[in-house]
């Protein structure tokens, strides 16, 4: 099989338990890359938290891509997007007012990657993680204060995994109409409708004009589950959940054992 594109997960996939990339990856990315092929990275990060791992991989130009906010926009690396879809300002307001009724905290992300909560009366630590890892703060806001006009890529409800593990069932069945998924330890989010990896993974090749059996996805976790479907090749971490495994053609060594750079040379001969 001759593949075109390789789109591959961060957090507990490209990266280690350090946050780092290993020299493996690193080296079987830039040979995939010298062959022309495609490296896509595929997060539910936003921009500003995916950005320094592409320039470290030496992913740049108009003609390479990331997958953003969990397939929510598509972009080029000099920043134009590509495809974009966002939760209306209603979504915004009822969501807010969701979490302040239940009793949850929350944040959720605009289009550039800012993060907004209004729990300044208790900011979960998850919350605080997912602002750190973005480099730009969190912004306390209540939605009067925001224009009308303001819309998110995705909505996060945070806590302890325990806490997750039991209304997860209960946010599924509060907003059916939305795809609602796991996608860290502390992390339950809400993104539009038919808004996944997998569809963003579909629309970017079908641009690109790139048969999917030409493509290899690479993820640990059930918001991979999408498009380790969708691939040619999916490739769960030994890390993986149970779904990720299930859904995959074949499992690969974990984040900290060269993973990513592992599949890349089994399936390419590099």
């Amino acid at each position: 099989m001759s593949y075109k594109l390789i789109a591959i997960d961060i957090d507990d996939t490209l990266l280690d338990s350090r946050k780092t990339i290993s020299t493996k990856n690193k080296l079987m990315i830039a040979q995939a890359l010298q062959n022309n092929i495609k490296i896509v990275l595929c997060s539910g990060r936003p921009h500003k938290a995916m950005i320094k791992y592409a320039e470290e991989l030496g992913i740049k130009g108009s003609e390479q891509y990331m997958i953003t906010n969990g397939g929510a926009i598509i972009e080029n690396m000099h920043g134009d997007f590509v495809m974009q879809k966002t939760l209306s300002n209603e979504f915004y307001r009822n969501f807010v007012a969701f979490t302040e009724t239940n009793d949850l905290s929350y944040c959720v992300f605009d289009v550039h990657g800012n993060v907004y909560t209004s729990n300044n009366y208790n900011i979960d630590a998850y919350t605080i993680a997912m602002a750190f890892e973005n480099n730009d703060g969190l912004l306390i806001r209540r939605p009067e204060d925001l224009p009308v006009s303001f819309e998110i890529t995705k909505a996060v409800i945070n806590g302890q995994e325990q806490k997750l593990d039991e209304i997860t069932n209960f946010i599924k069945e509060s907003f059916t109409d939305y795809f609602v998924v796991r996608t860290g330890v502390g992390y339950l989010e809400i993104f539009p409708n038919r808004v996944n990896k997998g569809n963003a993974v579909a629309f970017l090749s079908n641009k690109l004009g790139i048969d999917l059996q030409e493509v290899i996805a690479i993820g640990d976790r059930d918001n991979d589950i999408p498009m380790l479907k969708i691939a040619g090749t999916g490739i769960a971490m030994a890390n993986a959940t149970s779904g990720s495994k299930a859904a995959s053609d074949y499992v690969t060594t974990d984040n900290n054992h060269d993973g990513v750079g592992n599949a890349i040379e089994k399936l390419l001969q590099i």
